[in-house]
Order: C-alpha cells, then sequence, then structure tokens
C-alpha cells in the first residue's frame, strides 16, 4: 500500500491501536476524545469508536455507535469512510450474509447496541465512500475488556475458576486481531463492496473454549445458568474469501495458550 493519509477515531482502543501499529509508517491523525471538526482532508477514515456498555452509560453508548457518525460526515474532508460494526446485528436472524435483512426489537432493552449500530449502517448508506465492516468476536491482548473470552482468562488464572453464566453450548464466531486487521485494510485499500462480514465463518462452542482452559490452567468450570443459550448465527463470508481468498492464520483454541502466557507475563504472575 502506498504513503496515505489516515484518521483513525478511537486509535487507543483494541482494534484501533492495533490498526495504529500496523500504519505507523503512513500519515496518521489521531483525534483526541471528543475531537471531530477538521480544516484539513483526513484521507481514509477509520471509524473505530463502540460501545457495548450501554446499561452503564446509555448516553455514550449512543454516541460512540451512532451519534458521532453524522457529525463526522457533514463537518469533513475525506478520501473514504469505514465503520466498523458488529455481527451482533444478525442476531436472531437464520443467514448472515451482508444482503441480510436484519431483524429488531425496540421493545427488547438488550437491543440498544444492535439497534444504534445498524441506524449508524442506514446513514451511512446513502453516502459515497463508505464501507462498513462487519467484525466478528475479535480476540487478542485485550484482557481488560468486559468481554466473556478476557474474562475467562483472567478468572481461570487468578481465581483458578470460571463462571459459565450461559450454556457452555452457546456458539461464537471468533477471529484473530492479526487477521482482522489484514482485512480491514485490504478493504480499505481494494473491497469493490460496501459492507463487508469479517469473522473466520467457524462457530466454537464456550464448552469447547472453557474446557481448553481448563486443561491449560487447572481450573474449575462453574456453571451457573444452563438454561441460557446465547448462539451467533454461522457467517457467510464467502466475500472476503472470493475478494481476498481470505483464509485464516490462527484459531482461537490453538492461540489460546500463548493468549493465558501473555496475560501472565503482563500481570507479572508466575506459576
Amino acid at each position: 500500500m502506498k504513503k496515505k493519509t489516515f484518521t483513525i477515531f478511537g486509535h487507543t482502543g483494541f482494534i484501533g491501536s492495533h490498526l495504529k501499529k500496523r500504519l505507523h509508517y503512513h500519515k496518521l491523525i489521531l483525534p483526541k476524545r471528543g475531537e471531530l471538526i477538521f480544516n484539513k482532508n483526513l484521507g481514509d477514515i477509520i471509524y473505530c469508536i463502540g460501545s457495548d456498555l450501554w446499561k452503564k452509560n446509555p448516553y455514550q453508548s449512543f454516541h460512540a455507535n451512532l451519534g458521532y457518525v453524522p457529525e463526522i460526515i457533514s463537518n469533513n474532508k475525506f478520501t473514504s469512510f469505514n465503520f466498523l460494526s458488529s455481527i451482533k446485528i444478525y442476531e436472531n436472524i437464520h443467514t448472515a450474509k451482508e444482503n441480510s435483512i436484519l431483524k429488531v426489537n425496540p421493545n427488547d432493552p438488550n437491543s440498544y447496541f444492535k439497534i444504534t449500530k445498524i441506524c449508524a449502517e442506514s446513514f451511512l448508506s446513502s453516502h459515497k465512500k463508505i464501507k462498513v465492516i462487519r467484525l466478528g468476536n475479535i480476540y487478542g491482548n485485550n484482557f481488560n475488556a468486559p468481554l466473556a473470552l478476557s474474562t475467562f482468562i483472567r478468572d481461570s488464572v487468578r481465581l483458578k475458576k470460571i463462571n459459565l453464566t450461559v450454556n457452555g453450548n452457546s456458539l461464537k464466531d471468533y477471529l484473530s486481531i492479526d487477521d482482522a486487521v489484514n482485512l480491514i485494510l485490504l478493504i480499505i485499500d481494494k473491497g469493490k463492496k460496501n459492507i463487508y462480514n469479517v469473522a473466520s465463518g467457524k462457530r466454537l462452542s464456550l464448552k469447547q473454549i472453557t474446557t481448553t482452559i481448563k486443561r491449560i490452567t487447572n481450573c474449575k468450570i462453574l456453571n451457573s445458568n444452563k438454561n441460557l443459550n446465547i448462539s451467533e448465527p454461522k457467517i457467510n463470508i464467502q466475500r472476503i474469501k472470493d475478494e481476498f481468498r481470505f483464509k485464516q492464520s490462527s484459531n482461537l483454541l490453538s492461540d489460546l495458550e500463548r493468549l493465558i502466557l501473555e496475560y501472565k507475563k503482563k500481570n507479572n504472575i508466575n506459576e
């Protein structure tokens, strides 16, 4: 990729910081929190801001997932705007393709995150120079995140137990941060479509994940709510296969031992 200008909104977050590291040899514009309007061309914008902590701060979650997007689009010059969305918008549908018809229930408070992401995508659909990148569950060294996988790793090491609060047969799609960053940059540079699923296309059960962690850390697994099954639909990734010949470079189960070692090293935990 030739040298270009990139603006990364959310560059201090997990995905944004990895993009910043990969793009270090380009001209980077790195906005401060709340900085949305500039008197210069922002080049290729990558919008990494997002929040699913709507219960704790619905106002912040609204602006992170939706509210800032029209402000940036309407008040700046740019070459392209690349919005990092989520495969969570596919909840409760059978086929998870880029052109699938999405379903929402405004009476379900748990749909707040999904609705804000869909609204942002809908707003962007009427604009030119836009790409929407729907990300799966991206894993890596984000050990402090309030995510199931991060919690499993922390608790298995520090507490010697994992509290599985949903049915172990619940299925999720996991993709490594390295594969995700590679695909995001390929889509920005060469993508022919406006919407892309960026995921592994394969689902793992939480039982597979926690059993592997148990083998590595010798922790206990507690099952506190076997009646709740939260499974994601199988994500169709044919588009990234066709355009970029995508194949996973690694998978979560084989990476878990490395991730646990990284967590221990980062927190000076010796066993």
